[in-house]
């Protein structure tokens, strides 16, 4: 079951390769992030075809704010003890909304994910924002408790203190 765990994020890895240099060569500004994220599965407007969405909360950092994640695809891994997904996450700032696109594994063992999230959009001060993000984390039950971190370019320079 490790190798299988293992081949699953070494998938989701490849995608990083590519994202990553183009973060990197980016001349816009770029901020280190690290936050945690607690959320909560909610149904009720979920536009997620499998009715699988989260609302939650960044408390601190640049992107302190609140979160929405709508999963858009669901599959199973090589082994049944895993799913794969793709969602959009929207994190909501007092600068403006970050649209990420997010790839990832779940165990269904132990609840435990992890995931490459690709900025992909924003408006506000983060209009032109760029960058790698990965979260990685837990299953609570009713929700999440996980932690995000990477990079993000094209931020706000009068954004919050980073943590």
């Amino acid at each position: 079951m490790q190798r299988r765990w293992t081949a699953a994020l070494a998938g989701l890895m490849i995608g990083l390769v590519s994202a990553s240099a183009r973060a990197i060569d980016d001349p816009q500004k770029c901020a280190a992030v690290n936050a945690p994220i607690t959320a909560s599965f909610f149904v009720d407007g979920c536009a997620s075809p499998f009715g699988l969405c989260t609302s939650g909360l960044i408390p601190s950092g640049q992107l302190t704010g609140t979160t929405q994640f709508t999963v858009l695809t669901l599959q199973p891994a090589e082994t049944p003890d895993m799913l794969l997904y793709t969602g959009e996450l929207v994190i909501s700032t007092f600068y403006g909304d970050v649209v990420i696109h997010d790839r990832g594994a779940l165990s269904q063992v132990d609840g435990s994910f992890f995931e490459f999230d690709e900025i992909v959009s924003g408006t506000g001060k983060f209009a032109n924002a760029s960058g790698t993000l990965f979260s990685q984390g837990v299953n609570t039950g009713t929700g999440f408790d996980s932690t995000i971190s990477g990079q993000i370019c094209g931020a706000p320079d009068d954004g919050p203190i980073l943590d």
